[in-house]
């Protein structure tokens, strides 16, 4: 979102206006920031379009950025729930992760349930760095001797137990990240989504420093309506995913030249 979309592009202030509500409607939620980044305007001018626009009812206005969603729609669906399910198919996707990651790395585990398996799984023989704003992955983590954790403090969200905020996104922009290993929670045609629109935006940042993203992701992600856009698919650069994906997702995939890694639930990852 560092470059103007050619579909938003304007001319006039009110044509800017009615360009951010169909921009914010499709991300479901953006910084002011990001949405100055986008429209080539100062964080002040971006500030005084949303505030017209949230006294017309058009979007909503939240601390530090904007939606298209209430905030109870902002919240995400319970972490605990979702780690219960596609179990088999997780562990696989993990394993297979694991051997993406190098001797003497620095990686990024995001927040979800199958990022969250792989961190459980690590070696300790590979002096990794890991950033991650994820509580469950700094847990897991715990006791690995070969890993440094560095932990992205802010606000801890009880539905997704991750951190996120101003001062999360002030200690990303000051990383250079070699893999991030993405989460989501729905993927579909136009890109990955997430339920947690504070999530996103953090996401989103992540993927912003890092020279290589890794989706992981089990095929029942292609069922889920998640409502906060995270990234286009231009943004991936492979998926790690089990074997049940079908065959008109794989065309879209390959359509988007994403390197697609398939497993087998509950069969070990094979070696490249």
């Amino acid at each position: 979102m560092s470059q103007i979309e050619e579909n938003f592009r304007y001319t006039s202030a009110p044509e800017r206006r009615d360009r951010l509500v169909q921009f914010i409607s499709e991300q479901g939620y953006c910084t002011i920031a990001e949405l100055s980044r986008a429209f080539a305007v100062s964080e002040m001018t971006i500030r005084r379009d949303v505030l017209r626009l949230s006294e017309q009812g058009r979007v909503r206005g939240f601390r530090g950025g904007v939606g298209s969603l209430t905030r109870s729609d902002l919240k995400g669906s319970d972490f605990q729930f979702r780690d219960l399910k596609m179990g088999a198919a997780k562990t696989a996707i993990a394993e297979r992760a694991l051997q993406m990651v190098e001797q003497d790395s620095v990686i990024a585990i995001d927040a979800g349930t199958t990022t969250k398996e792989m961190a459980a799984l690590l070696p300790t023989d590979r002096n990794l760095q890991v950033v991650t704003h994820s509580f469950p992955v700094i847990s897991a983590m715990i006791g690995n001797a070969g890993a440094e954790v560095i932990c992205l403090g802010g606000t801890l969200h009880p539905e997704s137990l991750s951190f996120d905020g101003p001062a999360t996104l002030a200690a990303i922009s000051n990383l250079q990240i070699g893999t991030l290993f993405l989460a989501a929670s729905g993927l579909s045609e136009r890109g990955a989504f997430c339920g947690n629109g504070f999530d996103a935006i953090t996401k989103r940042a992540l993927i912003e420093v890092a020279e290589r993203v890794v989706l992981l992701a089990d095929s029942s992600k292609f069922e889920i309506s998640a409502m906060v856009k995270i990234c286009d698919w231009g943004e991936i650069d492979r998926i790690i995913i089990d074997d049940g994906l079908s065959e008109d997702y794989a065309r879209m995939l390959e359509s988007h030249e994403i390197d697609v890694v398939t497993v087998s639930a509950g069969v070990p990852a094979a070696q490249d």
